[in-house]
């Protein structure tokens, strides 16, 4: 059984998980509630918990966010909710991510920050593969991987590859499959994160990579178009490395300013056709 902490001085949120019926169906214990961060903090220490959300009205979370933050960067997040059909489909999402997390760990030799990292780049294909279906997930999943210091709010910058030579690399000189491909570009070129852009990257189809370029929040408040040259030379530079080292030839396709990374978690967009992946 799951065990969930919920840390929070604001009754309204208390009230409405009291309210929530057949947790056991959803394979979690009653939920613990703690107003107190320091008791919150060393109930962490004492206690196994799988996942812990928080929201104060009067306290500073802050004490709560950095223990989380220097202590225990692989608990999983969850949003709490004042209504009770929001909070049952966010817990329904807690249990789905909970499940796979256990799953990679025990099946794939992972520790559990291994099986979190596992779990934001299946993310970010998701999000790519535009099979997130409106924001209010996208911002519940960013939490519970602990990505959630990416903005929704700021500009994203998408591209789109073309992979000319993409069937017959595969098949021929890569031989390792489309998902080895993907974690190569990702681990060895493109990377995760610099200089306060997060990146993602997704290989589509044997021809199409999308690769999607995410500000943090806070921060400086950097001039759209100086971000945009700022990002697009790095990712020039990666793409130049990829044929320098892999001899494999992307061709930029498309470009797209997004208004935020919101703007491609929408359920009335398409999903793009994805023949595998992460």
């Amino acid at each position: 059984m799951y065990k969930l902490l919920l840390v929070t001085d604001r009754e309204e949120v208390i009230d409405t998980f009291a309210k929530v019926q057949n947790l056991a169906d959803m394979m979690m214990d009653p939920v613990t509630v703690i107003r107190d961060i320091p008791e919150a903090i060393a109930y962490l220490e004492r206690n196994a918990v799988d996942a812990v959300g928080y929201s104060f009205r009067l306290t500073d979370p802050a004490p709560l966010h950095t223990y989380l933050m220097d202590v225990r960067p692989s608990m999983p997040i969850f949003q709490t909710h004042h209504h009770d059909n929001t909070l049952r489909d966010e817990l329904v999402r807690v249990r789905a991510f909970l499940d796979r997390m256990r799953m990679d760990d025990s099946q794939e030799g992972m520790d559990e920050a291994q099986a979190l990292q596992y779990l934001r780049d299946e993310l970010m294909h998701q999000l790519l593969a535009r099979e997130i279906p409106n924001p209010a997930e996208l911002k519940s999943r960013l939490k519970l991987v602990r990505a959630q210091n990416i903005s929704t709010d700021k500009p994203a910058f998408l591209f789109d590859f073309d992979m000319p030579q993409g069937e017959l690399y595969l098949d021929g000189r890569w031989r390792y499959g489309r998902q080895r491909l993907e974690s190569a570009l990702r681990n060895n070129f493109i990377g995760r994160y610099a200089d306060g852009i997060h990146y993602g990257v997704a290989m589509l189809s044997p021809r199409h990579i999308r690769l999607i370029a995410c500000q943090e929040k806070g921060g400086s408040d950097e001039n759209p178009q100086d971000c945009e040259r700022r990002v697009r030379a790095y990712v020039d530079d990666k793409v130049s490395r990829v044929k320098q080292y892999l001899d494999l030839e992307l061709e930029l396709e498309q470009f797209t300013v997004l208004s935020s990374i919101n703007e491609i978690a929408d359920n009335n967009k398409p999903a793009e056709e994805d023949e595998g992946g992460v």
